[in-house]
């Protein structure tokens, strides 16, 4: 079947363009993006010729904390969420990347630093989970103060 080829020869606008000059299309039946296409019109036009855009090869970038953090993740070692409102700790990936400095500098060997890094990391992350679990409320006597005092947080899904 034989069809318009049209879509090659011009782009969309040049056509309206060339329907309302030749008085083929009113001026009121002009499409509505036409007079902003007019007013505002693109930096390249948008041909059906138009060559392919070179895209140019990204560079691989690996920073050393990179490299820990893959081999700590694949270690099987989690790390706990991080609380994006708080600004004032530093996160656990950052403590992990200080315990290890701190570990080469002693001169542990490569195998052994990971794990002790992850546990030195593991002991402060449940030292302040406990001190967060420890809250004194403000007004012991109120119903809240209550309540939470006699909830048992951590076993609260057993069946009882």
């Amino acid at each position: 079947m034989a069809s318009s080829r049209l879509e090659r020869i011009g782009t969309i606008f040049t056509r309206v363009e060339g329907l309302l000059s030749r008085g083929a299309m009113k001026p009121d039946d002009r499409p509505l993006w036409f007079d902003v296409y007019k007013a505002f019109p693109p930096i390249t036009e948008p041909k059906y010729a138009r060559p392919n855009l070179v895209v140019k090869e990204i560079r691989p970038i690996l920073y050393k904390e990179d490299v820990l953090r893959a081999k700590f993740h694949s270690n099987g070692y989690g790390l706990a969420p991080v609380s994006l409102l708080n600004q004032s700790n530093e996160t656990q990936t950052k403590r992990l990347v200080q315990q290890y400095d701190k570990l080469k500098a002693e001169g542990i060997p490569e195998d052994e630093i990971i794990e002790k890094a992850a546990q030195a990391v593991a002991v402060e992350r449940h030292s302040y989970a406990a001190e967060k679990l420890n809250v004194t409320p403000k007004n012991p006597d109120s119903v809240t103060a209550q309540v939470l005092a006699e909830a048992d947080i951590k076993n609260i899904f057993n069946n009882k």
